[in-house]
Protein backbone atom coordinates (compact mmCIF):
# COMPACT_ATOMS: atom_id res chain seq x y z
CA UNK A 1 0.00 0.00 0.00
CA UNK A 2 1.24 3.41 -0.99
CA UNK A 3 0.66 6.52 1.20
CA UNK A 4 -1.86 7.63 -0.88
CA UNK A 5 -3.83 4.87 -0.99
CA UNK A 6 -4.01 5.11 2.74
CA UNK A 7 -4.65 8.63 2.49
CA UNK A 8 -7.91 7.41 0.06
CA UNK A 9 -8.79 4.95 2.07
CA UNK A 10 -8.76 7.09 5.36
CA UNK A 11 -10.54 9.79 3.68
CA UNK A 12 -13.05 7.30 2.29
CA UNK A 13 -13.31 5.94 5.48
CA UNK A 14 -13.95 9.31 7.23
CA UNK A 15 -16.83 9.77 5.00
CA UNK A 16 -18.95 6.90 6.32
CA UNK A 17 -17.87 8.23 10.25
CA UNK A 18 -19.02 11.86 9.01
CA UNK A 19 -22.48 11.01 7.84
CA UNK A 20 -22.95 8.60 10.84
CA UNK A 21 -21.70 11.81 12.81
CA UNK A 22 -24.23 13.71 10.89
CA UNK A 23 -27.24 10.88 11.54
CA UNK A 24 -26.37 10.92 15.38
CA UNK A 25 -26.66 14.83 15.68
CA UNK A 26 -29.87 14.84 13.47
CA UNK A 27 -30.95 11.89 15.62
CA UNK A 28 -29.41 14.01 18.98
CA UNK A 29 -31.35 16.99 17.60
CA UNK A 30 -34.87 15.45 16.92
CA UNK A 31 -34.75 13.38 20.22
CA UNK A 32 -34.23 17.37 22.14
CA UNK A 33 -36.72 18.34 19.98
CA UNK A 34 -38.85 15.79 20.97
CA UNK A 35 -38.14 16.29 24.45
CA UNK A 36 -38.72 19.86 24.43
CA UNK A 37 -42.51 18.70 22.87
CA UNK A 38 -43.05 16.11 25.50
CA UNK A 39 -41.91 19.24 28.28
CA UNK A 40 -44.17 21.04 26.49
CA UNK A 41 -47.26 18.81 26.37
CA UNK A 42 -46.51 18.19 30.22
CA UNK A 43 -46.58 21.84 31.45
CA UNK A 44 -49.63 22.20 29.45
CA UNK A 45 -51.06 18.92 31.09
CA UNK A 46 -50.22 20.85 34.41
CA UNK A 47 -51.76 23.81 33.29
CA UNK A 48 -54.98 22.16 32.68
CA UNK A 49 -55.01 20.58 35.49
CA UNK A 50 -54.65 23.09 37.56
CA UNK A 51 -57.41 25.39 35.92
CA UNK A 52 -59.47 22.06 36.00
CA UNK A 53 -59.08 21.70 39.65
CA UNK A 54 -59.73 25.75 40.38
CA UNK A 55 -62.98 25.17 39.04
CA UNK A 56 -63.75 22.53 40.25
CA UNK A 57 -62.94 24.23 43.53
CA UNK A 58 -65.12 27.32 42.61
CA UNK A 59 -68.19 24.82 41.84
CA UNK A 60 -67.72 23.28 44.94
CA UNK A 61 -68.17 26.26 46.98
CA UNK A 62 -70.96 27.08 45.35
CA UNK A 63 -72.90 23.96 46.06
CA UNK A 64 -71.80 24.48 49.47
CA UNK A 65 -72.83 28.08 49.48
CA UNK A 66 -76.21 26.80 47.92
CA UNK A 67 -76.40 23.92 50.56
CA UNK A 68 -75.98 26.10 53.81
CA UNK A 69 -78.05 28.38 52.70
CA UNK A 70 -80.86 26.18 51.44
CA UNK A 71 -80.44 24.38 55.31
CA UNK A 72 -80.53 27.73 56.42
CA UNK A 73 -83.38 28.47 55.02
CA UNK A 74 -85.18 25.37 55.57
CA UNK A 75 -84.23 25.80 59.50
CA UNK A 76 -85.70 29.14 59.60
CA UNK A 77 -89.19 27.85 57.90
CA UNK A 78 -89.65 25.15 60.38
CA UNK A 79 -88.69 27.75 63.02
CA UNK A 80 -91.33 29.98 61.42
CA UNK A 81 -93.80 26.80 61.43
CA UNK A 82 -93.25 26.11 65.51
CA UNK A 83 -93.93 29.89 65.99
CA UNK A 84 -96.98 29.61 64.08
CA UNK A 85 -98.22 26.79 66.41
CA UNK A 86 -97.32 28.66 69.41
CA UNK A 87 -98.89 31.66 68.68
CA UNK A 88 -102.13 29.63 67.52
CA UNK A 89 -101.72 28.09 70.83
CA UNK A 90 -101.53 31.30 72.81
CA UNK A 91 -104.95 32.06 70.71
CA UNK A 92 -106.55 29.36 71.53
CA UNK A 93 -105.83 29.54 75.04
CA UNK A 94 -107.34 33.39 75.28
CA UNK A 95 -110.17 32.53 73.19
CA UNK A 96 -110.70 29.83 75.65
CA UNK A 97 -110.37 31.93 78.47
CA UNK A 98 -113.21 34.53 77.20
CA UNK A 99 -115.22 31.52 76.81
CA UNK A 100 -114.74 30.93 80.19
CA UNK A 101 -115.97 34.39 80.97
CA UNK A 102 -111.93 35.16 81.64
CA UNK A 103 -111.06 38.77 80.26
CA UNK A 104 -107.15 38.89 81.77
CA UNK A 105 -105.96 37.61 78.45
CA UNK A 106 -103.74 40.32 77.16
CA UNK A 107 -100.21 38.60 78.28
CA UNK A 108 -101.57 35.72 76.27
CA UNK A 109 -102.39 37.27 73.34
CA UNK A 110 -98.86 39.26 73.49
CA UNK A 111 -97.08 35.97 73.09
CA UNK A 112 -99.25 35.06 70.45
CA UNK A 113 -98.41 38.93 68.53
CA UNK A 114 -94.68 38.47 69.46
CA UNK A 115 -94.75 35.03 68.00
CA UNK A 116 -96.28 36.37 64.38
CA UNK A 117 -93.91 39.53 64.97
CA UNK A 118 -90.61 36.76 64.57
CA UNK A 119 -93.20 34.76 61.94
CA UNK A 120 -93.29 38.32 60.10
CA UNK A 121 -89.41 38.94 60.19
CA UNK A 122 -88.73 35.58 59.28
CA UNK A 123 -91.03 35.13 56.30
CA UNK A 124 -89.80 38.56 54.96
CA UNK A 125 -85.75 37.75 55.34
CA UNK A 126 -86.54 34.99 53.06
CA UNK A 127 -88.92 35.94 50.78
CA UNK A 128 -91.90 34.17 51.72
CA UNK A 129 -94.41 37.39 51.21
CA UNK A 130 -97.71 35.36 51.71
CA UNK A 131 -96.62 34.26 55.04
CA UNK A 132 -95.33 38.42 55.45
CA UNK A 133 -98.68 39.10 54.83
CA UNK A 134 -100.56 36.75 56.80
CA UNK A 135 -98.87 37.19 59.88
CA UNK A 136 -99.22 41.05 59.71
CA UNK A 137 -103.29 40.19 58.95
CA UNK A 138 -102.96 37.87 61.81
CA UNK A 139 -101.22 40.25 64.16
CA UNK A 140 -103.98 43.07 62.96
CA UNK A 141 -106.40 40.35 64.31
CA UNK A 142 -104.63 39.94 68.03
CA UNK A 143 -104.58 44.02 68.04
CA UNK A 144 -108.33 43.84 67.48
CA UNK A 145 -108.84 40.65 69.99
CA UNK A 146 -106.94 42.80 72.49
CA UNK A 147 -108.80 46.03 72.37
CA UNK A 148 -111.86 44.56 72.41
CA UNK A 149 -110.71 42.19 75.48
CA UNK A 150 -109.70 45.47 76.99
CA UNK A 151 -113.08 46.84 76.24
CA UNK A 152 -114.78 43.95 77.63
CA UNK A 153 -116.41 43.31 74.17
CA UNK A 154 -116.06 38.96 74.42
CA UNK A 155 -117.92 38.75 71.38
CA UNK A 156 -115.49 41.21 69.28
CA UNK A 157 -112.53 39.89 70.83
CA UNK A 158 -113.49 35.63 69.96
CA UNK A 159 -114.52 36.78 66.45
CA UNK A 160 -111.14 39.07 65.98
CA UNK A 161 -109.33 35.25 67.22
CA UNK A 162 -111.96 33.16 64.77
CA UNK A 163 -110.75 35.15 62.04
CA UNK A 164 -106.87 35.25 63.41
CA UNK A 165 -107.09 31.44 63.45
CA UNK A 166 -108.52 31.00 59.80
CA UNK A 167 -105.60 33.46 58.72
CA UNK A 168 -103.14 31.15 60.59
CA UNK A 169 -104.10 28.52 58.72
CA UNK A 170 -103.45 29.98 55.24
CA UNK A 171 -99.77 31.31 56.83
CA UNK A 172 -99.01 28.00 58.31
CA UNK A 173 -100.47 26.43 54.50
CA UNK A 174 -97.98 28.75 52.94
CA UNK A 175 -95.04 27.64 54.81
CA UNK A 176 -95.44 24.54 54.28
CA UNK A 177 -95.96 24.69 50.81
CA UNK A 178 -93.16 27.04 49.76
CA UNK A 179 -89.25 25.55 51.52
CA UNK A 180 -87.81 28.94 49.99
CA UNK A 181 -85.01 26.74 49.08
CA UNK A 182 -85.77 27.31 45.88
CA UNK A 183 -85.60 31.08 45.85
CA UNK A 184 -82.48 31.11 47.60
CA UNK A 185 -81.19 28.58 45.09
CA UNK A 186 -81.92 30.34 42.05
CA UNK A 187 -81.04 34.04 43.73
CA UNK A 188 -77.09 33.40 44.69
Amino acid sequence: MTPSNQTTQGAQGQQPQGAAGANANAANEEATRLRQRIADLEQEMETRDTRATERTQAVQSQVDTHEQRAYEAERARQQRLARIQSGGQWMLAADQAMEQGELGVDNALGIADEDFSVVRESASTYGQGTVVVQAERIRAQIAIARDAANRRDTYAARIALQNAGYMLQLARAASLEQSGTSNVLLNP
